[in-house]
């Protein structure tokens, strides 16, 4: 089965809102709605990348505190699903994008078992890898105009992909 726009675009979505970047999440929001997705389609392709952006950042708490002898218990990355194709695409899209080693094995495993194709997680890893760079553009855009005085940063910005 073949990735369909409507499953790219909450990907994509989610991936921005994991990354952070307000001009993809911007893009994606419209291009997520041109696909015809509802907008509790698109609520839970945010609240899938936030969840995995949280637990990545629980994953690396507990971790930074075990070099200074503490142990937090950081729970399991967030739990997969298994069986809902757009939920583990965008989990993998945003693991992915905020480098999150423990949740991304997590849901690669639950889309195998829900029959994804790995042609399918390849073009998701692609395009989480090219919004996480654009991303990270936009923050060294931003850097580099405080270097600049008289470039506003706001002109500068370009829509994602």
């Amino acid at each position: 089965m073949a990735i369909t726009l409507k499953e790219k675009e909450l990907a994509a979505l989610g991936i921005s809102i994991a990354a952070g970047c307000k001009p993809c999440t911007d893009f994606h929001v419209r291009k997520v709605r041109e696909s015809g997705a509802s907008d509790a389609e698109i609520r839970q392709a945010i609240n899938d990348a936030l969840s995995v952006r949280r637990s990545a950042t629980d994953i690396m708490e507990a971790y930074g505190l075990t070099h200074l002898g503490e142990r937090k218990s950081a729970g399991d990355p967030e739990d997969a699903r298994g069986t809902d194709r757009v939920h583990e695409l965008v989990c993998i899209g945003a693991a992915y994008g905020v480098n999150c080693v423990s949740s991304l094995k997590v849901h690669l495993d639950a889309a195998e078992k829900a029959g994804i194709s790995h042609e399918e997680i390849e073009t998701i890893v692609k395009l989480s890898a090219f919004i996480k760079g654009k991303a990270a553009s936009h923050v060294e855009h931003l850097a580099e105009s405080l270097k600049k005085p008289e470039v506003v940063y706001e002109q500068q910005v370009s829509a994602c992909c």
